[in-house]
């Protein structure tokens, strides 16, 4: 009965430290950056300064690999496509103009370095709803004698020229397809 017992016991104490108890592997998932989708803008929506350029749309393509994807169709139906690679940072600022369709929402500076047609970098702003996104930006390197880029922190419309702000002529509007 003795060995009995001290079997029971051993064996007992062989599942209570032979087990080893398994470590969790808490997986954070990496935050979707709110930009990536699929946006179109045309009409109304399209910012004033691309009139010089006739385009009557603008679908943008941001992927969660930092791609994106840009096609301007202009008033003779000639498709324009750029591509490159995008970063964004949230900033400490809100969309706060009245009527905004993105009013109240984070905006984000957002650097573009086109690689196709040709290499330029362009700096600015967006603000995104799950339908709407609201983006300003302009090129800047190669500069662009005299402008400046939009700040998070002067908001929507604080692209200048010449140190004066130009308004809503480079605000787009963007409808989540």
């Amino acid at each position: 009965m003795k060995k009995l017992l001290l079997l029971l016991v051993t064996v007992s104490m062989l599942g209570v430290f032979g087990c080893k108890e398994e470590e969790e592997t808490v997986v954070t998932p990496t935050a979707k950056d709110p930009i990536v989708g699929t946006w179109l803008s045309e009409g109304a929506n399209l910012a004033p300064g691309f009139y010089a350029f006739k385009y009557k749309k603008i679908s943008a393509t941001f992927n969660e690999n930092k791609s994106y994807t840009v096609v301007a169709t202009d008033s003779a139906n000639t498709n324009y496509t750029f591509t490159g690679t995008y970063s964004a940072t949230a900033s400490a600022y809100t969309d706060t103009v009245s009527g905004s369709n993105t009013k109240g929402s984070v905006i984000y500076n957002i650097v573009l370095t086109q690689s196709t047609p040709n290499a330029v970098t362009s700096n600015g702003i967006y603000a995104v709803t799950s339908t709407a996104l609201r983006y300003e930006v302009i090129q800047t390197t190669p500069a662009l004698t005299d402008f400046g880029a939009p700040t998070a922190q002067k908001g929507f419309g604080s692209t200048t020229y010449k140190t004066f702000p130009l308004g809503a002529t480079w605000i787009q509007k963007y409808v989540k397809q």
